[in-house]
């Protein structure tokens, strides 16, 4: 459930995208970042995480290992 009133079919951070336009860029920015900042992790890294945080959220599990 949100704590956040979101437009109806708009879930998660592409709701808030929507529904607060004047966020949008600080948002992108966060992402950015996180995504591509400096890391002790590759992007390719960073991009299975966030795939599997992705699929955590509607309910699916990725099946396999980053070891």
């Amino acid at each position: 459930m949100a704590h956040i009133n979101l437009p109806d079919g708009e879930p998660g951070i592409s709701g808030l995208l929507v529904a607060y336009r004047n966020t949008e860029q600080h948002i992108n920015g966060l992402t950015q970042a996180a995504m591509r900042g400096p890391s002790s992790l590759t992007d390719a890294e960073r991009e299975l995480i966030s795939a599997n945080t992705s699929c955590a959220e509607i309910g699916e599990g990725l099946s396999f290992s980053l070891l």
